[in-house]
Order: C-alpha cells, then sequence, then structure tokens
C-alpha cells in the first residue's frame, strides 16, 4: 500500500491520538513486562539458518514485524535471515504463500478466513492488529447532505481496494472485512436496510480526492487516511466501523501453510517469539510512530498524529471466532464452510 503525504497538522487530532496512545501503553505495560521476561536472549525452537520470507502489504497494523527486524528481535529468537517481502493486496500477499515465495504472510483476516473455508490449509502463527476507536471510520464533508449514520442508506460509499476479495465482487457478499464491519455498525441504525449501501472499492487515496471532488459523498477509510481525510479536506466521522458489537475485532494477523508450518517447527517457533516481543514493544508510546515513516512511506506527522489500534501478544480463539461469525453473518463466508478457529491456531 502506498501511502500519500499529510497535510496540514490538526490539533484536534493531534489529542485523540496523544490520548488513544498514552491508554494503550498503560494498558498494555503488564504484557509486555511479561513477554520480556519470558523471552531471553535464546531462540525458542533453536537457531534457523534458512531464509523465512514474510509477506506483508505496508501499514500500521504489521509496523511489529518492521520493528523486529530492526531491533534484532527476529535473530535474537533463532531467526538469522528474515526478508520482508513488500506486496500491493492481501490477495497477492496469499498468492504469494500458495506459491511457495513467501512462507509467512500478514494477511487481514477476511482474506484468511475465506480462504480457509475454501482450501483449509492455512495455520495462524498470531494475532497482528485488533481494532481500536477511530481506526476505521466512515467520513464525509462538512455541509454535506448526510449528517448521521441514518443519511447513508442507498449510498455509494468509498472502499479500500487493498482488502477486497476479487472472488467476491460480483456476488451478493459484502466482500470485504471492513465493509462488513462497518455493515454491522449501520444495522443499528438503519436495520436491514444497511445492506442498501453500494460499496465502491478504491485505493484509499483515490477516495479521499473523490471526496473532495464531490464524486463520493462518503467513504470508508483506515489510518492514516482519517487524518488525511480530516487535515486535507475537513472530513468529518459519520461512524465508527469499529465500535459496539465490532469494538476490538481482530483485523489482521500471520498466517502460514499448514505444511511449512508442519515441516518448520523451530522457525514457528522462533516467529512467535520474536512476534510476542515486537507487539509487545510496538504498543508503547512512539515505537510505531517512530517506525512507520521509514516502512511504509507516510510522513511523520502523519505517523505522530495517526490513531492506532492495538497489538496483541496472544491469540484469542474466541476473538478470532467474532470474525468467522461475522463474515458469516454477511455471507461473505457461507456458513456451512465456516471455518474452525482452533484448528487453525498455532501454539508454539
Amino acid at each position: 500500500m502506498t501511502l500519500d503525504p499529510a497535510g496540514h497538522l490538526l490539533p484536534k487530532r493531534s489529542r485523540r491520538a496523544a490520548q488513544a496512545r498514552a491508554l494503550l501503553a498503560a494498558a498494555s505495560g503488564l504484557a509486555v513486562l511479561a513477554a520480556a521476561g519470558c523471552a531471553g536472549t535464546a531462540g525458542a525452537g533453536g537457531s534457523v539458518a534458512s531464509t523465512i520470507t514474510i509477506a506483508a502489504v505496508p501499514g500500521v497494523e504489521n509496523a511489529p514485524i518492521y520493528l523486529a527486524k530492526k531491533e534484532g528481535l527476529f535473530a535474537a529468537a533463532g531467526l538469522k535471515n528474515v526478508v520482508i517481502k513488500t506486496y500491493s493486496s492481501q490477495a497477492a500477499e496469499l498468492g504469494a504463500l500458495q506459491s511457495a515465495q513467501a512462507d509467512i504472510a500478514a494477511s487481514d483476516y477476511g482474506s484468511v478466513f475465506l480462504q480457509q473455508s475454501q482450501s483449509h490449509n492455512l495455520r495462524i502463527l498470531g494475532d497482528g492488529y485488533d481494532a481500536g476507536a477511530g481506526v476505521l471510520e466512515i467520513l464525509t464533508l462538512p455541509g454535506s447532505s448526510i449528517k448521521s449514520p441514518l443519511d447513508l442508506a442507498g449510498q455509494q460509499i468509498g472502499l479500500p481496494a487493498d482488502t477486497v476479495l476479487p472472488s467476491l465482487q460480483h456476488t451478493n457478499s459484502t466482500f470485504s472485512l471492513d465493509a462488513v464491519a462497518a455493515t454491522q455498525v449501520l444495522e443499528n441504525y438503519l436495520g436491514n436496510n444497511a445492506e442498501s449501501v453500494q460499496w465502491k472499492p478504491m485505493p484509499q487515496a483515490q477516495e479521499i480526492a473523490e471526496l473532495k471532488q464531490g464524486r463520493l459523498k462518503a467513504i470508508l477509510v483506515g489510518e492514516p487516511y482519517i487524518y488525511q481525510a480530516e487535515s486535507q479536506a475537513g472530513a468529518v466521522e459519520v461512524l465508527d466501523a469499529c465500535s459496539g458489537s465490532t469494538a476490538s475485532l481482530p483485523l489482521s494477523g500471520y498466517v502460514a501453510m499448514n505444511a511449512w508450518v508442519k515441516e518448520n517447527p523451530a522457525a514457528v517457533a522462533d516467529f512467535e517469539q520474536a512476534l510476542a516481543r515486537a507487539q509487545g514493544d510496538a504498543a508503547m508510546t512512539g515505537q510505531v510512530q517512530q517506525l512507520l515513516p521509514s516502512t511504509t512511506g507516510m510522513s511523520a506527522q502523519d505517523a505522530e498524529l495517526i490513531t492506532i489500534g492495538s497489538y496483541p501478544t496472544s491469540t484469542n480463539v474466541l476473538s478470532l471466532e467474532r470474525v468467522v461469525r461475522l463474515l458469516s453473518d454477511f455471507n461473505m463466508i457461507k456458513p456451512d464452510k465456516a471455518p474452525a478457529v482452533p484448528p487453525m491456531v498455532v501454539h508454539g
């Protein structure tokens, strides 16, 4: 995902982001200490000489793996050669995994569980990024005819294209986890009419451009595009897509092919140890903000002012089952094909 530079600073955003980071750091302190205390310098599964390739669409959600590489956490855990390879979409990442061009993928859970429902060959090595307030929002412009979520019925709304699942675009299903989460919250206001929304996939930078030009009245975007839309266009929130029943929703995780997991137990254990350390470190104030400009191309201003969710240091099966139920409820996954989560989770 290519990120565009932000506009002018937005003091209101700065206060909200600072408060969110402070609360996150306080809540994560014990988890960080626990992770640091139980993970020493020796690798959990032993030293792994072969190269481990991780596929990723660079963004806020997978910043910890870049932190792990930069700070030597992979090497300390036993993974001496780790390559993080950049991809432009979730579909491309999982394609690389299937073709053995990558060993691990940092992927959106919508893509993960859809593929698992079809192929049954993925394992989850760790939860990557969970939603927080303000990380995925429907925005409009001041003076718009859209004043509240009630006004979104029947509207065409921009949708981040990098998480769209091509195999669902021509069906009656809602075709991304982002859209499903937003539709779930919209049901609180519109009931069954929430599904009258017409999602229009496109790059998030284009969403902002079309909002400013009046081609779209509303857009669904994540960070740093929320901040960019607010600072560049004066956009205002209509709906927080990760609130109420979708609050703290797991958004992405780290997956590998079942065969690779069976053949590489030492690499799996080392990766899980390094990830837990990195996730804990990333939760501390300033770690992610300092890293994002070099890993994603966003500006230092964007990185400092955006709102960030949480980086779990362990994987909660019940939370992941929430995601599967949500995808099934909106027919993104057929209910009779919904994957069982517990067998997917690798416990190193």
